[in-house]
């Protein structure tokens, strides 16, 4: 049950809330939510719906049991935190790697080998990292064991963020758990917030979808500098405003039942580095990864002086990539920031900041466009074609053209695009907040006008699967 269907914003969600806000008291709140999440989740994924329950449980225990040794015997909890930490992981790798790994090994040493890869389930890499964070949050202290099993299943599958995130700690949200509330301005404010993503998502990134899918589909031994160029800038704006349209409706969701999930996304294509992107983009993961796996390699390493810090970094952007999907490129997407990010970390990330602005603008965006390449296309052995004809190998213009494939009316959407990657529309709302409620009113309307048109073109076209939901 995606976000953007008409049977979500219709009949889950109004007889959600409508339950949510009419139980008075929070323990009845959290099992409504843990119930709607349960349905949320098995309505899309029926067949993995016990696994989920599976992960609840075992976590929900072993975070009693790590609670319960962590005061006077401090050996036995880190094993079993060790214990759930790999439990996690291996369910993790057994439904999203083993194929990968087992088709690497055969091609290495020249075997064939018959393997059926599972299905995915929908979320698992999101609701497993959001568990090892709570296992381990637990063993060093930071969180009490949280013996309430209702208020610790809302945490881990609130069905906003269940399936692509924000990757949440219990901290975040523990507060809201505890007491959680119906407050009409912050309902209001979801409701604008829900209404931006969606009108992201379906106005904005499924239009440049149809440009996406089209240009790399083709061959890219017969497009131009044109045809290579719309592609790219087509597929930087449309993962963009996908992936950060969903957490715009997560959080709006989560405003409308009292909680407050962590942001996602700050602008990343106004960056003025690499590291400044990675500050920005998707940083919740960013975060989980330098509290859980990057500063325990600093403290573990801290004797070793020698490029400490650079292959740290490496190590982690490797994982970054291979947490975004089972295939090399992804791998070598991770590796390829992982190398510019030891770099700045080395000296030159110093010197990029006493470069003109405009050259540290173009030079972070040049390097998240290369690195969409590699992104959005799984065949290695087909980046050489495309960066070929990025730089002129084809022509400006080859045979198959915008022209020629009929895409010349698309361009409009590139261009609307670029106004909602850059922090405009958010200054300017956020000032007629603080200063014009009749601008406000003006604000709401549009919001009103976005929803229905929105509402419109899922009627008309559908929708298509957020990009991030494979993850």
């Amino acid at each position: 049950m995606p976000l953007t269907s008409l049977t979500f914003m219709f009949v889950f969600l109004p007889i959600f809330l409508l339950l949510f806000y009419v139980l008075p008291f929070s323990n009845w709140r959290n099992g409504i939510l843990v119930l709607g999440s349960l349905i949320f989740f098995g309505w899309a994924d029926l067949t993995h719906l016990p696994l989920l329950v599976l992960v609840i449980l075992f976590n929900y225990g072993f975070g009693l049991i790590i609670g319960s040794l962590k005061g006077y015997k401090h050996t036995a909890a880190r094993f079993m935190m060790w214990v759930a930490v790999l439990a996690n992981l291996f369910g993790l790798i057994f439904y999203k790697y083993a194929g990968f790994i087992v088709q690497s090994l055969a091609d290495f040493a020249n075997l064939t080998i018959e393997f059926e890869q599972r299905g995915l389930p929908l979320g698992i890499s999101f609701f497993t990292f959001s568990a090892i964070a709570y296992v381990v949050d637990v063993y060093h202290g930071s969180e009490s064991a949280q013996k309430n099993p209702i208020r610790f299943s809302s945490y881990l599958i609130m069905f906003p963020k269940l399936l692509q995130g924000p990757i949440t700690r219990l901290g975040q949200v523990k507060n809201e758990l505890n007491n959680p509330k119906f407050v009409p301005n912050e309902m209001i404010a979801g409701a604008r917030r829900f209404i931006g993503g969606l009108a992201k998502k379906i106005l904005l990134a499924d239009s440049l979808a149809l440009i996406t899918d089209k240009v790399f589909s083709l061959d890219f031994n017969q497009i131009g500098v044109d045809l290579a160029w719309f592609g790219l800038i087509s597929y930087t704006l449309q993962i963009y405003l996908d992936f950060s349209g969903y957490t715009d409706m997560a959080i709006g969701l989560g405003k409308m039942i009292g909680f407050k999930l962590p942001e996602n996304f700050n602008f990343p294509y106004i960056s003025r580095s690499i590291t400044d992107f990675w500050r920005r983009w998707h940083m919740t993961l960013t975060a989980w990864f330098r509290t859980y796996l990057f500063i325990p390699l600093e403290f573990a390493r801290k004797r070793e002086k020698l490029l400490r810090q650079q292959t740290n970094i490496l190590i982690v952007f490797l994982l970054t990539g291979l947490w975004h999907g089972a295939s090399w490129n992804f791998v070598i997407w991770g590796v390829y920031f992982g190398l510019i990010l030891a770099i700045e970390a080395s000296g030159f990330g110093r010197f990029l900041k006493k470069l003109p602005v405009v050259f540290q603008y173009t030079y972070s965006l040049a390097l998240v466009m290369l690195g969409w390449v590699f992104f959005r296309i799984p065949v290695v052995s087909n980046w050489k074609p495309f960066l070929s004809a990025l730089v002129g190998g084809n022509g400006l213009t080859a045979d198959v053209s915008i022209r020629s494939l009929g895409m010349i009316y698309y361009i409009p959407y590139p261009l609307m695009a670029v106004l909602f990657c850059v922090p405009l529309f958010f200054r300017i709302e956020k000032k007629i907040d603080q200063v014009s409620p009749v601008g406000r009113l003006v604000m709401d309307l549009l919001y009103l006008a976005l929803f229905v048109l929105s509402i419109s073109s899922i009627l008309a076209k559908g929708f298509n699967a957020f990009i991030y939901a494979q993850f």
